[in-house]
């Protein structure tokens, strides 16, 4: 006599996969529509789940673009990471991702580019960047700083500052245009200034005799 097979429930992909499936759907209608179009209908029909479901996993539209934003700082800047066993300057090369190929570093620049168009037309994208971009990366560069002075490698009275100077220094590797827009240097100009700046904030934080 045979059994009968009850039907189980669907499988479902783990919340965490989930959330990485929103993340890249959301992060092509924000390139294709802007951040104003980026609607969680917009997402919701995108990923063709619920707006329960979206919420739940996302509660708001400023969650979301904010794990967008963390998500490419990722490709920004690798820490935190233990680097204590290499010298400074090869460590903040790395940090920096200076090492990355041409075709990925034109598509984080294509990415931080848009941003900083869309940012300086919605003020409430503008504050996300701030918040998950610029803080998050001087919240790790300050750490980092920090845990190098404990070690006795850096010579810095305060650093927050000393973290806020260096990523002011290595931003500057992409010139704004006239009428505000960021021009892209090329890889090979890009990795040269950085390193220089490398070299140039090395040489006043190191200790003194």
């Amino acid at each position: 006599m045979s059994t009968r097979r009850t039907r189980g429930r669907p499988k479902t992909a783990p919340d965490s996969d989930r959330r990485r499936q929103i993340v890249a759907q959301a992060l092509q209608i924000f390139r294709e529509l802007g951040y104003a179009r980026m609607t969680t209908d917009a997402v919701a029909a995108r990923c063709q789940i619920s707006k329960t479901t979206l919420y739940r996993l996302f509660p708001s539209k400023t969650e979301l673009m904010g794990e967008i934003v963390e998500t490419h700082i990722k490709s920004m800047i690798d820490l935190p990471r233990d680097y204590d066993h290499l010298p400074l300057a090869q460590a903040l090369d790395l940090i920096f991702f200076n090492d990355i190929d041409e075709e990925a570093d034109r598509e984080r620049f294509a990415f931080l580019h848009f941003l900083f168009l869309e940012a300086a037309v919605n003020p409430e994208l503008r504050a996300i960047s701030d918040k998950f971009g610029r803080n998050a990366v001087l919240r790790l560069l300050s750490d980092w700083i920090d845990h190098q002075r404990g070690l006795g490698r850096i010579d810095v009275p305060d650093v927050h500052d000393a973290a806020s100077i260096l990523m002011d220094m290595v931003g500057g590797s992409i010139a704004l245009t006239r009428d505000g827009r960021m021009e892209w240097p090329g890889s090979e100009r890009r990795r040269a200034y950085v390193r220089e700046c490398i070299r140039v904030f090395l040489g006043g934080v190191a200790p003194r005799p």
